[in-house]
């Protein structure tokens, strides 16, 4: 969408699995090292999930690796005599851009800014603290995300070296110099003036005004055609659950996903990725298993999708009109599925409660209620009005533009 609008766009890449997808769009890629190792990733994504370290004390990186990334990062900025950089989630980039002096704009999902949290709209995750999951907790989720310094001791340890300014809370930290914010309004439940005009409710918990304007649903779109494997698959009368968990799924999950609907009378598609990729061969008559597929071509083939609650994942889901059961491992993901559920096309499940009878149950009032597909289909017509992409690069030129 920036090409289209007369923009460079050059990709900067610490490596990967999935680099070859900005290369087959087209687009020129810079390695910048430390290249992350398959090891480091996978580690880095476990503690995403709170499935290692102490979120409390710990961080997405140690002070040398976060160091050596901002560095390198700032030289090659430097080089390529970059504008501006645009982010989903390398976090590095926060300190990089001030030592190069060029603004971030930010790509975030609405339940991960401000305005989400001071209109009380926080969904607590009980698989944090299992023992009070039945307890009405959402405030303290609201109470907590807008205050919480959570994973910043080591950047804003760097930023005092560098002479950089403190982030005062994670969620000035997330806002970058524009936040966008990709989502469709009525779903989110922010009218775009509000956005706009965002005034924090506690502008001390910021080192600077948050900038906030919407983009839309971005959602992948992977190259290919629906394999042939699959369309036989779904050739069925069964019932078919589409279930795919991303790179931010654990592991754990996935694999007691996989235990479960062996039992139950459907037609399942398990998408593995890269977080259990020894899984492939456990394929049977029900249940297939593959690391990749064209999500947006698969999802509308079925009747049921269950994913981690990754905005991604759930934006497919809405665009194929396909009633979402999700399954959280962090609170953005617990926001974006409160997202569908309050408006009646899904339903949240913790991963707590992931046991035969209540995924069955949950499986079960999705294929039988007619209401879930079609308060689904409603949010299908809602969110394909606005071309997420086209307008999140209208809104990055133009607020370049507005600094120039």
């Amino acid at each position: 969408a920036l090409r289209v609008l007369g923009e460079s766009v050059l990709f900067c890449s610490h490596g990967g699995t999935y680099e070859w997808v900005a290369r087959e769009g087209g687009f020129d890629v810079l390695p910048v090292p430390p290249a992350m190792s398959p090891e480091r990733a996978r580690a880095y994504m476990a503690f995403n999930r709170a499935e290692r370290g102490n979120p409390l004390r710990d961080s997405f990186f140690t002070d040398e690796e976060l160091r050596a990334y901002v560095s390198a990062e700032a030289d090659a900025l430097r080089q390529i005599r970059a504008d501006a950089v645009l982010i989903g989630w390398n976090l590095p980039s926060y300190l990089s851009v001030q030592l190069a002096d060029i603004p971030i704009i930010v790509q975030q999902p609405g339940p991960f800014t401000a305005p989400f949290f001071d209109r009380h709209m926080g969904v607590f995750v009980p698989s944090l603290v299992g023992w009070l999951r039945h307890v009405p907790m959402n405030w303290f989720v609201n109470w907590f995300l807008p205050r919480t310094k959570l994973w910043l001791a080591p950047f804003n340890r760097l930023a005092a070296d560098l002479g950089l300014p403190q982030y005062r809370s994670l969620l000035d930290m997330m806002a970058g110099d524009l936040t966008l914010v990709m989502d469709t309004p009525e779903i989110l439940g922010i009218s775009p003036e509000d956005l706009a005009s965002y005034t924090p409710r506690h502008p001390e918990r910021f080192h600077r005004p948050p900038r906030y304007r919407y983009g839309g649903a971005c959602y992948a779109k992977l190259p290919g055609a629906v394999p042939d494997e699959v369309a036989r698959h779904f050739d069925t009368e069964r019932t078919k659950l589409y279930c795919g968990m991303g790179v931010s799924g654990s592991p754990r999950v996935l694999r007691t996903v996989i235990d479960l609907v062996r039992d139950l009378d459907l037609q399942a598609l398990i998408l593995t990725t890269t977080i259990l990729e020894d899984a492939i061969e456990r394929n049977g008559e029900r249940v297939l298993l593959t690391a990749h597929v064209p999500a947006h071509l698969v999802n509308p083939m079925a009747d049921i999708a269950l994913t981690h609650g990754g905005a991604g994942t759930v934006q497919t889901a809405i665009h194929a009109a396909t009633p979402l059961l999700g399954i959280p491992m962090h609170l953005e993901q617990a926001g974006n599925i409160s997202l569908v559920q309050r408006q009646g096309a899904g339903i949240l499940l913790s991963r707590l409660d992931l046991t035969r009878n209540k995924l069955g149950a949950a499986l079960e009032r999705l294929t039988i209620e007619d209401g879930f597909r079609k308060n689904m289909r409603h949010l299908k017509t809602l969110q394909d009005r606005i071309d997420g992409a086209s307008g999140a690069a209208r809104e990055l030129v133009g607020f370049l533009g507005g600094r120039a």
